[in-house]
């Protein structure tokens, strides 16, 4: 589609884009996943849900032919709250996407997560579940604004349905804090979105991660920049947050790239999020700030469309770093409004999503998927426009579901709290599909250390590598 066509379609789109970019590092990271609708939807509630029972007993025997089976014999009991002898209660936490749809006026091609989840968790308990317990799904969908429906899930799934631990918890305005409300107010295990410092600390273990800490992230890109040599080429730069909040990110952001020798004369944040008008006189004082202190690069943190539109129109002379390219992942179907011909961007990412494709454990998880529901799993750079995406979900669901097992079985037959924190520091050559680089501990909890420099082509709508996967833990 030429360009002058695809600048069409945003203006027609701007509105459902706006939305979709607040959820694209949710959807892709696998901190949200949802069950489906109608028939799908009654065997989330129904069929895959646990109800309380009796405590019971079961034994494990040596020669056992599944793969996640215990070696000797065992007695399993039921060690704690969601967990039996035969079973363990997981929460599935998702966003509900047709409600979302219908309620925004979106046409958003992610497909609820919830039948994705069922048919991943289904592969592990053929082969053997979690040390011969099998997981137990109860699904509840939310919606990713506002804390409302995040905050009635979190009650049903901790208080009424007693999980073990939620898989994907929360993210969106609004939604994204209620993941305290898991770890911390009812001391249940997270497997969602990476923490920040602070939260980590307070849970205490019982939040994990797949993916990278942003404050992380944030200090490893500028030492991806420095090894792949292309600071030379950026001069000084600045560097501007979405929202408030983002401030410690901001200045941490900086401090990591004067400590790689950049010189960063501006640090701000946007105040007036959500006021077009306020924002775009936000941005013109930056751009005067910027032109008078020699900045020829501008760093791009959070999810600022406004922000973002306005510094690609009024300044498209500028380099421009955006600092998490997993929430930007939408760019290759809809490029992102102001953004001109020859100027330079630079993100960072996990490389093109079809080298997914070679993990095995991808592979498994993408065919437990079409076997279940009869659906083709294309990735997403690789899909038509306007047909179901099926690998986002997939990929994100594989990853989660990957890290709950291996650190459930660490923690061994006695699953507690307590042995799932110790546990931490004590799992077998940890793996997450789709990355090669990944470690976790007691107080490292975001497993992810695996990040490739990129840059966009706006032509080809395309991510292109300039450098090879780094392991930056």
């Amino acid at each position: 589609m030429p360009v002058s066509q695809q600048r069409q379609r945003r203006r027609v789109l701007r509105r459902r884009h706006g939305i979709t970019a607040l959820l694209v590092v949710l959807v892709l990271g696998a901190a949200a996943c949802t069950s489906d609708d109608g028939d799908e939807e009654a065997s989330a509630d129904g069929d895959n849900s646990t109800t309380a029972g009796s405590v019971a007993t079961t034994t494990v025997a040596e020669d056992t032919t599944t793969t996640t089976s215990m070696p000797e014999e065992v007695e399993l009991t039921a060690s704690f709250r969601g967990v039996t002898a035969d079973t363990i209660t997981v929460g599935y936490s998702s966003i509900d996407f047709d409600r979302l749809n219908s309620e925004f006026g979106l046409d958003l091609a992610f497909q609820n997560f919830g039948p994705q989840a069922d048919a991943i968790v289904g592969w592990y308990n053929d082969n053997g579940g979690v040390l011969g317990r099998r997981i137990e799904l109860v699904h509840e969908r939310y919606l990713p604004v506002g804390s409302t429906t995040a905050e009635e899930v979190c009650i049903k799934l901790t208080e009424d349905a007693t999980v073990f631990a939620v898989l994907a918890g929360f993210a969106g305005p609004g939604a994204a804090d209620v993941n305290e409300c898991v770890a911390e107010q009812h001391d249940t295990v997270l497997v969602a979105t990476a923490p920040r410092a602070d939260q980590a600390e307070r849970a205490r273990g019982l939040w994990v991660s797949s993916d990278m800490s942003l404050d992380r992230r944030n200090a490893a890109v500028a030492q991806l920049m420095a090894d792949a040599g292309v600071l030379g080429d950026l001069g000084a730069m600045m560097v501007i947050g979405s929202n408030g909040d983002e401030q410690p990110l901001v200045d941490g952001m900086a401090e990591a790239l004067t400590d790689v020798g950049v010189d960063v004369p501006i640090t701000d944040v946007v105040t007036t999020t959500g006021d077009r008008i306020a924002t775009a006189a936000d941005v013109s004082v930056w751009i005067e700030r910027a032109q008078a202190e020699g900045v020829s690069t501008v760093v791009l943190l959070g999810e600022g469309e406004f922000r973002n539109q306005e510094f690609f129109e009024q300044a498209p002379e500028f380099t421009y770093i955006m600092g998490n390219g997993d929430a930007i992942t939408d760019w290759q179907s809809i490029p992102p409004e102001g953004l001109q011909a020859g100027t330079r961007v630079l993100t960072n990412n996990n490389g093109p999503d079809v080298d997914l494709l070679d993990d095995p454990r991808i592979g498994e998880c993408i065919a437990a998927v079409e076997q279940a529901q009869g659906v083709e799993v294309i990735p997403t750079s690789q899909l038509p426009e306007g047909d179901p995406n099926y690998f986002s979900g997939t990929v994100g669901v594989c990853r989660t579901v990957a890290l709950f097992v291996q650190i459930a079985e660490a923690a061994g037959p006695d699953l507690t709290n307590e042995s799932w924190v110790a546990a931490l520091d004590e799992v077998p050559d940890l793996s997450v599909p789709g990355y090669d680089f990944v470690s976790l501990s007691s107080t490292k909890v975001d497993a992810r250390d695996q990040l490739v420099l990129v840059e966009f082509d706006l032509e080809t709508l395309s991510f292109d590598p300039i450098s090879d996967p780094v392991d930056v833990g």
